[in-house]
């Protein structure tokens, strides 16, 4: 199966257009979200629409929290139905082909906002480590919250930062993937276990055009048909071959 993954959005929908169109070029068959789609509520609409639109499945942020765990009278009322019922729709967790999905460490509890907010830096040490493998039983665990890209096993942090595809073979890893606000995201083949991440070198450009009033960005014109060339878009392809086996024992 292969997967879209995205996190930590907030609401840049530019990139987000460039991010599901890249999915849909590649046909992928499910794209998941590791949460954080809200950042002010102003595009959280328009965030939503694409998002449902692509058949994302996905868990709840930080930023999310009000909005999908048990939103309250005023929140409701503030957002439109089709916002609410996206947002709602989004799960503390998700276990997909046995991989499991969180947008925090996955011994932290979802439904305890404290917890969502929890920060302690990367896990590095021996003890931060094995909170994260003890919590659940899977052998891959994904997650996003962090901003950067993180490799890490029961031994250690690998010195991967998502600059080339890589190979998950045996083993058990801790997959922090990058920010799609930032231009990061990235593709997973639960058959190869090949974790392909890309990276949209002109996400600045794009966060200054989400600022810029009355804009119509089309996806497949302009930047999108250019990404969808890869000019604007690296993955460490060229150097797969030789790199793609780095994390096999």
């Amino acid at each position: 199966m292969k997967l879209g993954l995205l996190t930590d959005i907030h609401e840049q929908v530019e990139i987000l257009h460039l991010a599901l169109c890249h999915f849909a070029k590649a046909r992928v068959d499910q794209v998941v979200v590791l949460g954080d789609l809200f950042e002010t509520g102003q595009r959280i609409n328009e965030t939503c629409r694409l998002l449902a639109e692509a058949n994302a499945i996905g868990v709840w942020g930080n930023h999310d929290y009000g909005l999908s765990f048990k939103p309250s009278t005023e929140v409701r009322a503030k957002y439109s139905t089709d916002v609410i019922e996206y947002m709602t729709s989004l799960r503390p967790r998700l276990d997909i082909d046995g991989c499991h999905f969180t947008h925090v460490e996955p011994w932290l509890d979802p439904e305890n906002e404290s917890d969502m907010w929890y920060y302690e830096g990367l896990p590095g040490d021996r003890r931060k480590l094995n909170r994260i493998f003890n919590a659940v039983p899977n052998r891959l665990v994904f997650a996003g919250h962090f901003h950067k890209w993180l490799l890490a096993s029961p031994g250690g942090i690998d010195n991967w930062q998502g600059d080339y595809p890589i190979r998950l073979h045996d083993g058990r890893y801790f997959v922090v993937v990058g920010p799609l606000c930032e231009g990061q995201y990235a593709i997973f083949d639960t058959v190869t276990s090949e974790l392909t991440p890309f990276n949209v070198q002109e996400a600045s450009l794009l966060r200054t055009m989400s600022s810029t009033p009355n804009l119509e960005f089309h996806p497949l014109d302009g930047i999108g048909r250019e990404i969808l060339g890869e000019s604007v878009l690296t993955s460490g392809r060229a150097s797969a071959a030789s790199r793609v086996n780095a994390v096999q024992p």
